[in-house]
């Protein structure tokens, strides 16, 4: 299981780190960054699968990401 999660520079998440637990709920206002953190977590599952270049490709390539 993963116990933290350490997101730097990723399209508005900046030194961003959190301890994560068996169940993990996120709130906050709009444009606070939920959906950053929920794509950051799926590129992460991707490039976890085999899926890196793919990944990339979707979020606009390694500069964008």
């Amino acid at each position: 299981m993963i116990t933290t999660l350490a997101v730097d520079n990723y399209r508005s998440l900046f030194e961003m780190v959190i301890p994560l637990g068996r169940l993990n709920v996120i709130t906050g206002a709009n444009g606070s960054g939920k959906s950053n953190l929920y794509r950051a977590l799926r590129l992460l599952a991707e490039t976890a699968q085999g899926g890196v270049v793919n990944a990339l490709a979707r979020e606009g390539g390694l500069e964008s990401t």
